[in-house]
């Protein structure tokens, strides 16, 4: 008991001293920061400029630990556990509305699904990196999920109607694409592959009742026959 006790008591030390690291670091960061802006530093070089900026993103690296709760186990848990047969995306929006939104309308997104949805995998290192990357765009991260079974069979079908350049996911979709003032292509992937969303900083976890990874419609089969058409079509007046 004692040595499990020894064990403890010098985890707990070693964990106090690396946050008390973190906060002088922070500490010293934040003084040299408001002296440079404040016109103490002048005249900075390209070198120095990047340096700067460097320990900007090392300061977010670290605080990400602190103030977000998308790393505790219970979301953590959320987010990865259907990647054994799903693939897995994330996508941040700013205002809880907009995430409801998704839950029950479908994920909309320009052109190609992957401009703004993120595919993740088991490294939660890779995971880290992408959140401090994007974590700026909101507070709500949406979970996508579309079963391999899905992905593969219309990957499949598209490949044997002799498609090629045309993203998968472009074809699950129930309803026309539309343009926006733009002109460009806007796509509306189904509600069922929407697990649910998360607000990264609190931890709350919203589910949908209706996902369904493994959802099929109809519609995705005759998406790639207008598919076939058009590319015959085209071939034909080539």
């Amino acid at each position: 008991m004692q040595i499990i006790f020894l064990v403890i008591i010098t985890g707990l030390i070693i964990y106090i001293i690396f946050l008390h690291i973190q906060l002088v670091r922070k500490n010293v960061f934040i003084e040299s920061t408001v002296k440079s802006l404040s016109g103490i530093e002048k005249d900075w070089k390209i070198d120095e400029l990047l340096k700067f900026l460097e320990e900007i993103k090392k300061l977010n690296y670290y605080s990400s630990f602190f103030s977000d709760k998308l790393f505790e186990d219970k979301t953590l848990s959320y987010i990865l556990d259907n990647l054994s047969d799903a693939n897995v995306y994330i996508h941040y929006t700013k205002d809880e509305i907009d995430a409801k939104s998704i839950l029950t309308d479908g994920f909309r997104f320009v052109d190609s699904f992957y401009k703004t949805a993120l595919p993740i995998s088991n490294d939660k290192l890779d995971l880290i990196m992408k959140h401090n990357s994007r974590k700026f765009f909101g507070d709500y991260l949406i979970i996508i999920c579309i079963s391999n079974k899905i992905i593969k069979s219309y990957s499949s079908e598209l490949q044997k109607a002799g498609i090629k350049n045309y993203f998968m996911e472009n074809v699950l979709t129930e309803s026309p694409p539309v343009k926006n003032e733009n002109s460009d292509l806007v796509f509306l992937l189904p509600e069922q592959f929407i697990k649910g969303y998360i607000n990264h900083r609190t931890g709350e976890i919203v589910k949908n009742p209706d996902f369904n990874p493994e959802y099929s419609s109809p519609s995705f089969m005759k998406n790639i026959d207008d598919l076939k058409i058009s590319v015959k079509n085209t071939l034909n007046n080539n």
